[in-house]
């Protein structure tokens, strides 16, 4: 009987105070695409043959498919694209134009002048490179003819040598016999 009395006072209670707001759940629309928020798990699938099980030798499974969660979900902590833009973004020292001034347009000029005047002497010099080269190769060619004249010089030299000595051979007296006497007169000479 006391709980009966604690009903009627609880709907009074309930009655005598103010009115609630009443408040409702709105679904939220569901984010698409989901990997701009979270990124889903990976999940492998693996092929099992029988076996038997290592714990107890008396047990063998049968083949199967085993799952397994290689890597598990987790947040995109990449920032996205801002859905606004930047109402004053910061500037590009890629792309700004530098500070000038009369001191600065000056040198610009006078490296650019500078630049000019390099290109142009290593165009000449390329030139004289390249005429140097062929000067090379020219002196190689006559140094390798001077070798081969001195070389054929050198053998017909002998050969002149060798031609003289023959000539010498051939219009020498002839050396006396050694059975030859001179100077010495017949015994039937003698006075």
């Amino acid at each position: 009987m006391k709980y009966l009395v604690f009903i009627p006072l609880v709907f009074v209670a309930s009655c005598a105070s103010p009115p609630r707001p009443v408040v409702r759940l709105v679904p939220t629309p569901a984010v698409e695409p989901v990997e701009a928020v979270r990124y889903g798990e990976v999940i492998r699938t693996y092929h099992v043959g029988r076996y038997a099980d290592p714990n107890n030798p008396e047990m063998m499974q049968e083949e199967h498919q085993v799952y397994r969660v290689e890597v598990s979900g987790r947040w995109n902590l990449h920032p996205g694209s801002p859905a606004t833009p930047l109402l004053n973004p910061p500037p590009d020292v890629a792309f700004a134009p530098p500070a000038t001034n009369d001191a600065v347009v000056a040198e610009l000029n006078r490296q650019r002048e500078t630049t000019a005047l390099v290109m142009q002497q290593a165009v000449r010099l390329a030139k004289s490179y390249g005429e140097l080269q062929n000067i090379f190769a020219e002196m190689k060619n006559v140094a390798r003819d001077n070798a081969v004249l001195g070389a054929r010089l050198a053998s017909t030299e002998q050969r002149v040598a060798g031609v003289e000595k023959e000539l010498q051979k051939i219009t020498a007296p002839p050396a006396p016999s050694t059975n030859d006497v001179t100077g010495i007169l017949p015994e039937s000479t003698k006075p």
